[in-house]
C-alpha cells in the first residue's frame, strides 16, 4: 500500500479500535453497531488484499542453475564425443550470452535433437535412440533428456506463476483502494453520530476525534533563512540554515 492508504488503513483500525471499546454505549442493531460492522468487514477484505499485494514470487536463480548445469554437462560430453566425431559438439556449445531467454533457447534447440516427438518418424526416432546412446556411453542418467525437460519447463512455469502473481498484486492495489473508500463512507456515518451521541461527553468525542482523523503526511522541514550579523561590518549577511 503507498503511504496514504496506510493511513487510511490506520484510521480504520482505531475506529474499530474505539468502536469494541465503547460498543455497550449502543443498542443492539443501531445503526452505530452496523457501520462499525462494516469497518470490521473492510479492514478485513483489505488484509486478505495486502496478503495478495505481496506476490509468492518463485526465485529463479536455483531453476535456472539447474537448467545451466544440464546444458554444461551435456556440452561437455559433446566435446569428448567429437574427439571421434568431427562437428559433433557444435549443436551442444553453450551460447556465449547466457541469459535466461539465451539458455531457454539453447534447452530448447539440444531438446529438438534428443528428445522424442509424437510426430516422428520411425526413422527420426532411431536416430535419435541412437544420439541419446552416444551420450549415455559417459554414464549420463538414462533420464538425462526427461531431466532437461524437467529443468527448462521449471523455469517455463515459474515464470508463469510470477508474471500471474505480478498480476493479482496489481488487482489486489486497485481493491485496497476501492475498499478504503467504501471505509471511509462508514467513518463519515460514524462521525455524524458520534458528535450527537457524545455532545455532552467531550472526553469520549475527543477520543472519537483522534480515532477517526487521518493522520497528515510528514511534512519536509523547510529551509530557514538566518540573519547573520558581521560584527566588523555591521552588515546583515542571509544565510541558508
Amino acid at each position: 500500500m503507498n503511504d496514504r492508504d496506510i493511513r487510511r488503513y490506520e484510521r480504520l483500525t482505531r475506529v474499530q479500535t474505539f468502536g469494541r471499546l465503547n460498543a455497550a454505549d449502543f443498542s443492539a442493531g443501531s445503526k452505530a453497531l452496523r457501520h462499525f460492522g462494516n469497518v470490521d468487514g473492510v479492514i478485513d477484505k483489505v488484509d486478505d488484499a495486502k496478503a495478495g499485494q505481496n506476490p509468492s514470487r518463485v526465485s529463479k536463480e536455483t531453476l535456472l542453475d539447474a537448467l545451466n548445469l544440464d546444458l554444461q554437462n551435456i556440452a561437455l560430453t559433446a566435446r569428448a564425443i567429437e574427439l571421434t566425431t568431427p562437428n559433433f559438439a557444435a549443436p551442444y556449445r553453450i551460447p556465449d550470452n547466457t541469459s535466461e531467454a539465451s539458455l531457454l533457447s539453447h534447452a530448447t534447440a539440444v531438446l529438438a535433437l534428443l528428445e522424442d516427438k509424437p510426430t516422428d518418424s520411425t526413422a527420426t526416432q532411431a536416430a535419435k535412440a541412437a544420439l541419446r546412446a552416444r551420450f549415455l556411453e559417459y554414464e549420463f542418467s538414462p533420464d538425462f533428456v526427461a531431466d532437461l525437460r524437467a529443468a527448462h519447463t521449471a523455469v517455463i512455469d515459474a515464470n508463469k506463476h510470477n508474471q500471474s502473481e505480478v498480476q493479482e498484486g496489481v488487482e489486489n492495489t486497485a481493491l485496497i483502494g476501492f475498499l478504503l473508500g467504501e471505509g471511509s463512507k462508514d467513518v463519515m456515518e460514524l462521525n455524524a453520530i458520534m458528535h450527537n451521541k457524545y455532545a455532552r461527553q467531550p472526553e469520549k468525542l475527543r477520543s472519537w476525534q483522534s480515532a477517526s482523523r487521518v493522520e497528515r503526511a510528514p511534512q519536509k522541514q523547510k529551509e530557514l533563512n538566518v540573519i547573520a550579523v558581521n560584527p566588523a561590518s555591521s552588515t546583515s549577511q542571509t544565510k541558508a540554515a
